[in-house]
């Protein structure tokens, strides 16, 4: 069977010491693929582009480096979509590796045509994975039924292990946020679940791969800025309104449960960097976030009971 070219993109920054580990193991995933590796680096001030061209050249692989300025990981991703050339892509972060999962997921998109590959987290999802891929009497579900399944958390799926057809995206003009910097990545997965025409998931089961993955926390305070999360999931929720309009428990999971728990989420972080709860609620005032703490039939019980201990007594609320 002939392969299908693929386009594996890794947005880096000062990973000197790790890019090694990270690089090879994704080669020792992709030998023998018909592959092109896209190293996006934004604005390293150690050696990581160095040694990036070097491990290119010692593994022997097809691919490049790509200097991409010292901007969000959201810009690097777009840069390396536009500068692939695969009929898949998929995106590696050295935070997140998963192991094992770029072959499986590749035939996989061979054997459906797939706009949109994810894969399964347990042996029991898998051989219904696999199912649904030699049956045609198994109805496949919609990008929607998926992300319902997404937003009551029946099931996983993560950026950093998911394969796309990159003429899907070219034509339905999707690209990352380019100044978001948080729910970036949850913005895309959902944009493309809803646009997709052909969804499938892979029998593979995804594992991370601790040995290799970034350790390194975050390095500076985020603050205010986590509210993006929270206006990237306004976008989406427009999105939703306007071509899923007759999903009225898409729209409701998003509204009730989706946007107030982002909200909160972004509360939690701004207290425990420090932030007080008067200067937090003034804030969340202000920009108008207090408006999306809306519960209702499809907000689950912890997360109506955080909304309303915040809104009460905010002073007895634990982040969580």
């Amino acid at each position: 069977m002939q392969i299908t070219k693929l386009s594996i993109i890794v947005p880096v920054k000062n990973v000197e010491q790790e890019i090694s580990g990270v690089l090879r193991s994704i080669a020792a995933q992709a030998a023998g693929l018909d592959a092109e590796f896209i190293v996006v680096d934004m604005g390293s001030a150690d050696k990581t582009v160095w040694e990036a061209v070097q491990l290119i050249k010692e593994l022997k692989l097809r691919g490049f480096v790509i200097q991409n300025g010292d901007g969000t990981v959201a810009a690097a991703l777009n840069t390396g979509i536009q500068k692939s050339g695969g009929d898949y892509l998929t995106f590696i972060f050295a935070r997140r590796l998963y192991r094992d999962f770029i072959g499986g997921y590749l035939e996989t998109a061979l054997r459906t045509s797939a706009d949109f590959v994810f894969g399964s987290i347990s042996e029991e999802e898998a051989h219904a994975a696999e199912r649904r891929l030699i049956s045609k009497a198994i109805r496949q579900e919609s990008g929607a039924q998926y992300l319902k399944g997404v937003l009551s958390h029946s099931i996983h799926i993560d950026i950093s292990a998911i394969m796309l057809r990159r003429r899907f995206l070219l034509d339905r003009q999707i690209y990352f946020f380019d100044s978001c910097s948080h729910g970036y990545a949850e913005e895309f997965v959902f944009r493309c679940l809803l646009s997709a025409e052909t969804l499938a998931q892979s029998p593979t089961v995804i594992k991370r791969d601790t040995v290799y993955e970034l350790k390194r926390g975050k390095q500076k305070p985020v603050g205010k800025n986590i509210f993006q999360h929270a206006d990237a999931m306004l976008r989406i929720f427009d999105f939703i309104k306007t071509t899923h309009r007759e999903d009225e428990e898409l729209i409701q999971l998003f509204e009730h449960q989706k946007l107030p728990l982002t909200v909160m989420n972004g509360v939690d972080i701004m207290l425990k960097e420090g932030a007080g709860y008067n200067t937090v609620r003034g804030y969340l005032h202000a920009a108008g976030y207090d408006k999306l703490l809306s519960a209702g039939r499809k907000t689950d019980k912890a997360l109506k009971r955080r909304i309303a201990v915040w809104r009460t007594i905010p002073w007895m609320y634990k982040a969580k």
